[in-house]
């Protein structure tokens, strides 16, 4: 006996490729070889995203996701992953997917899916460019701040074997949030300027290449704010390759032309100090590096808090005796300030000691403004990709307090080069900047989408990033309950992937939902409170609903009942609706169909002896419906043709 017919919400995407024909024909054997390696990181993709294949044929593949946003950041993975891959390919052999998305009611049946929504998403799948996406209305409104690329309105197309248009939206791949495209309607995140992120690229990959251990001070000859993080390099030791004299991220006056003097240079007790230290650097750019040496360590032994003479001593040391000498400097150093003295120890170090050193010095005198810089340096370094907001965040207050200390005049108290006080405020207000646009309304947070069912609620989570934990709790008290974990393990934690749904039952009251996570490294985020109001959220979950299953808002009766139009969809889902009405035969909607009220207890239950049908003459040829949502917005009129009578 086959098991009964299951009905569910779900978002579908369809994907497949463009010209897989032409390109078969070409080279069959290459082919088939390809789109077996593209289909193993295309699944791979889907699982991760918790969406499942459900129906695939050769080049053609047909998923399922928990939830739009999911399925929409699925598909911009897929395109951004394959754009990649197809580089390596002439342009008449790249493979290049398709994609449709839209969401709605299905049937499930033996582990496929039927429906109005999963005929549209084939829709949307064949409207789209290759390499680009096409979601639905009801998909973009949902994933509308949830991602940060732009999308473009392509208003309404006429799709084949469907009786109605569909609202299309193209999500824009291949254009960065926030840069011009003529007439679309962009949502999205501002980027950086391309030739600066560019060159902060390389900066970081020539860091990396010269094993960068130190974080120094800008090179004047380079133009200020060109890098994507904040340097933290130190000169080749020797047999490294480069002049000993000539540090990366140090900032470097010409030989015989000093840094301009700036106005607290002139202060009394400064100016000798200053003075020398140029002094040392013209040494040090004429290529006399001992007699340079000398005069850095002469300046540290004179105990003041001014760290520029220590870093540079520290710099040489280590061109001069290898990459481990900078640590052993203490003959140098004697006589220095103790907290300079630290802190040049501390840059010696690599990875987590070195932070877990500076943030010790920041711990023990927060006013001690430098060290808030290469703190946040250092959390800005070159493993970008595996970064964890928490790190971000801590990033983030370094550099507050940084900027804070130099608006409040303290960094001339620490560094007596205006090059290297001005290369370092550039370069922290614009790492500052890019920190801002991750942090800004909230996207560094949780959000949570609710979607009504016959027993109750689900809300579906959507996470910033990876975790290995989801929590929550529906009230201010009690302790918080885990979601549970899925049979699927995230790529990038090596964990399995934390459920990303709750369920529980209808409620009329309104309700705070406290959620937090465990992210990649361990550390628990912040709490985030999402405000949960069942009416406004049944409202708006049955409207979704509705939008997806349109052409089943009137079904014709056949055999005895083929007098009549059944609306039992509108029925089902009267939560959403304030009026319907009804035209005959292409006339405008105006005969009001009643509705039972919402029960916000049972939203799915029809009372009984509820009117669920209209009868029909004979000469009625086709049905108007009109909707009035709750809200006041109205719908479309959709029309339905009444099938020939037999």
């Amino acid at each position: 006996m086959r098991p009964p017919l299951k009905r569910k919400i779900t978002a579908i995407m369809a994907a497949d490729i463009a010209e897989y024909t032409r390109i078969t024909a070409e080279d069959e054997d290459e082919t088939l070889s390809r789109l077996e390696a593209y289909r193993q990181v295309f699944d791979d993709l889907v699982v991760r995203a918790g969406g499942r294949v459900f129906n695939s044929a050769g080049d053609s593949v047909m998923c399922e996701f928990p939830s739009a946003v999911e399925a929409t950041r699925c598909a911009i993975d897929i395109q951004e992953s394959f754009r990649t891959r197809n580089l390596s390919y002439p342009a008449h052999r790249q493979m290049h997917f398709r994609i449709g998305i839209s969401i709605g009611d299905v049937v499930e049946r033996d582990g496929d899916l039927l429906g109005d929504v999963v005929n549209i998403a084939a829709r949307l799948q064949a409207l789209a460019e290759p390499g680009s996406i096409c979601v639905s209305r009801s998909v973009q409104e949902a994933v509308a701040n949830k991602t940060s690329v732009p999308s473009l309105d392509m208003g309404h197309r006429e799709v084949k074997n469907l009786p109605y248009p569909v609202h299309v939206f193209r999500i824009d791949v291949r254009r960065p949030a926030g840069a011009p495209a003529g007439p679309p309607k962009a949502t999205g995140q501002a980027q950086a300027p391309p030739r600066r992120l560019a060159i902060w690229v390389i900066a970081g990959i020539l860091v990396a290449a010269t094993g960068a251990s130190l974080l120094w001070i800008n090179r004047s000859r380079a133009p200020v704010g060109t890098e994507a993080r904040i340097p933290a390099s130190a000169p080749p030791g020797p047999g490294e390759g480069g002049s000993p004299t000539e540090t990366p991220g140090v900032a470097q006056a010409p030989p015989d032309r000093p840094s301009p003097p700036g106005p607290d240079d002139r202060t009394p007790g400064t100016a000798g100090l200053t003075e020398r230290y140029r002094s040392a650097r013209r040494l040090e750019e004429r290529g006399d590096v001992g007699a340079a040496r000398q005069e850095y360590a002469a300046l540290v032994r004179l105990g003041t808090e001014v760290i520029d003479p220590a870093l540079r001593l520290a710099s040489l040391v280590r061109a001069q005796e290898g990459r481990d000498a900078g640590a052993d400097a203490a003959g140098d150093l004697a006589g220095g300030h103790e907290r300079t003295i630290a802190l040049v120890h501390a840059l010696q170090t690599d990875g987590a000691e070195r932070l877990r050193r500076l943030e010790g010095i920041a711990a023990a005198d927060p006013a001690f403004a430098p060290v808030h810089y290469l703190i946040a340096a250092e959390l800005s370094g070159a493993r970008q990709e595996g970064r964890t907001l928490a790190e971000k965040r801590r990033e983030r207050d370094a550099l507050g307090r940084f900027l804070a200390a130099s608006q409040e005049g303290a960094l001339p108290r620490f560094l007596i080069d205006p090059a290297t006080r001005a290369s370092w405020m550039e370069r922290a207000r614009d790492r500052q900047a890019l920190l801002a646009g991750l942090f800004a309304d909230g996207r560094d947070r949780p959000s949570m989408a609710f979607m009504p069912t016959t027993s109750g609620w689900v809300g579906t989570i959507t996470l910033p990033e990876p975790a290995v934990t989801i929590e929550y709790r529906l009230s201010d008290s009690g302790p918080f309950r885990s979601t549970g974990l899925m049979q699927v393990v995230e790529p990038r934690t090596g964990r399995p992937v934390p459920r990303p749904n709750i369920a529980f039952p209808h409620r009329r009251d309104a309700v705070e939902i406290a959620l937090r996570y465990v992210d990649a490294s361990g550390v628990a985020s912040p709490v985030t409170t999402v405000a949960f109001e069942p009416t406004t959220a049944l409202q708006r979950g049955m409207r979704d609903i509705l939008q997806g299953v349109a052409s089943s808002w009137a079904v014709f009766g056949t055999d005895q009942n083929s007098d009549r139009v059944y609306l039992t969809a509108l029925i089902s889902y009267r939560c959403a609706i304030e009026k319907v009405e009804i035209g005959f035969n292409g006339q405008a909607p105006g005969t009001v169909f009643p509705l039972p009220p919402c029960d916000p207890g049972q939203p799915f239950g029809v009372p009984a002896g509820a009117r669920h049908f209209l009868g029909l003459a004979p000469s009625v040829q086709s049905v108007t419906v009109k909707l009035t949502f709750a809200g006041g917005d109205v719908s479309e009129v959709a029309t339905f043709a009444r099938p020939p009578r037999r």
